[in-house]
């Protein structure tokens, strides 16, 4: 006997629908920050400045990069949403909001990937999300630091937490000095804190540069370690399991 789901097309094969299904899965999560971001309700949008240089004026609590990546994801969405009511006859009956729309299309999965022109639906909104992925958690502006900065930086006395905190300024090699990697060093008598004045309840103070090179000429030893990162291999969705109940 035939079974029904045999003759259900779909433009997309397994993969690309469990990576749509992934993909819809995360926008709620992302909508979210970016109304945050929108609203520079965090510090992950810039905001838009005012023109006038006036002290009385403020920073206006909006993001124009955030809102232009938050409108595009939701009328992508829109848009699907709208192709698929239109080509398999179904109902809108989610939230009108970003995370309602990317919810209904993960419920309604297989009438997607039945719906013509859905091949660009991936990659479309893969894109979209990429964006919204910049404006949310921005690329670190690389530091340029000069000779002259570094010698200095190098003659200053600093607490264990200062030494890291400008470390990660100087950038490579100097990012794996952490707070751990210090105490290390100290108890290999690869350094030691220098004396001064102050009281007995403040924090130890090393020179920089003497930290820098001890952590230069003894490099930290990678651990060996048998590998348990095999991923294991999720069998096929079966069509009958993913299309979502009436």
């Amino acid at each position: 006997m035939r079974r029904e789901d045999e003759s259900i097309h779909l433009y997309l094969d397994h993969a690309a629908v469990r990576d749509l299904a992934q993909q819809l899965r995360e926008i709620p999560g992302l909508a979210e920050d970016l109304e945050d971001a929108v609203a520079c309700r965090t510090r992950l949008g810039d905001p838009n400045l005012r023109l006038n240089t006036r002290s009385s004026d403020q920073p206006l609590p909006f993001s124009p990069a955030a809102a232009k990546v938050r409108d595009r994801l939701h009328s992508i969405l829109v848009s699907w949403v709208r192709l698929v009511c239109e080509q398999r006859g179904l109902d809108y009956s989610g939230d009108p909001s970003t995370a309602g729309l990317a919810r209904w299309l993960d419920r309604n999965l297989i009438a997607l990937a039945m719906t013509e022109g859905v091949e660009t639906a991936p990659a479309e909104i893969r894109s979209v999300i990429a964006a919204a992925l910049l404006i949310i958690c921005p690329p670190l502006t690389p530091l340029t630091v000069d000779a002259n900065q570094i010698e200095a930086a190098r003659r200053v006395r600093l607490n264990v937490s200062g030494i890291v905190t400008l470390a990660k300024e100087l950038g490579e090699p100097f990012r794996t000095v952490t707070v751990r990697r210090i105490q290390v060093l100290r108890d290999a008598g690869k350094i030691s804190p220098t004396p001064g004045p102050w009281a007995m309840s403040w924090p130890e103070q090393y020179v920089v540069g003497e930290v820098l090179d001890a952590h230069l000429a003894h490099p930290i030893r990678k651990r060996k370690t048998a590998s348990t990162s095999q991923g294991s291999r999720q069998p096929l969705l079966r069509i009958e399991q993913a299309i979502a109940p009436s």
